[in-house]
């Protein structure tokens, strides 16, 4: 019989128990969602060691902060890559603060490792799949520029050269549209 994953209810004890400070629930919880963070650290960063760096980061930062956790905003997946995300961002603002000399290593094909497959439900990918194909191609490319990208709003508008009303009216509308197709 195949091991059971984790639910969203497991993953709500396991932060309770980091909360009440319980050996092994910060390791429990690195278990579940390692792997998920690493790769959205990877497509923001773009390198390995930065992605690493972030998701170390990241889970330290979710000890500390286990206690702002709140069910009602979201699932615990989506607590710890906010906070991931919002490391990432960190980062890459800095290296556009500190632009970094290239060693010509991202653009070397041996070092373009793929990062290890998702353990999810097809059911979720579907789902997710289908939100994103209902968005148009522009929408969805401002919502992958902002959050992978790390660009801002000012940002985008440079990018896209639509004004900052429109690009922030889009996103949100793109938001709520994914939201309202990922509800159950």
């Amino acid at each position: 019989m195949p091991a059971t994953l984790p639910t969203a209810l497991d993953h709500q004890r396991l932060i309770a128990q980091l909360q009440q400070g319980q050996d092994g629930a910060l390791k429990a919880l690195y278990d579940a969602f390692a792997g998920v963070t690493y790769r959205v650290c990877l497509r923001m960063l773009a390198s390995p060691e930065d992605a690493e760096e972030v998701l170390q980061d990241a889970i330290l930062r979710l000890e500390a902060q286990a206690g702002r956790y709140d069910p009602a905003r979201g699932t615990v997946q989506t607590f710890v890559l906010t906070i991931a995300h919002h490391l990432c961002l960190e980062r890459l603002r800095a290296r556009r603060a500190r632009p970094q000399a290239r060693d010509g290593a991202l653009g070397d094909p041996a070092f373009d490792l793929p990062a290890s497959a998702p353990r999810h439900d097809p059911l979720d990918q579907a789902l997710i799949e289908s939100a994103l194909s209902a968005l148009n191609a522009s929408d969805r490319q401002l919502l992958e520029d902002m959050f992978f990208g790390g660009f801002t709003h000012a940002e985008l508008t440079v990018r896209t050269g639509l004004p900052l009303g429109t690009v922030k009216s889009r996103l949100r509308r793109a938001l709520l549209k994914l939201r309202e197709r990922m509800q159950p």
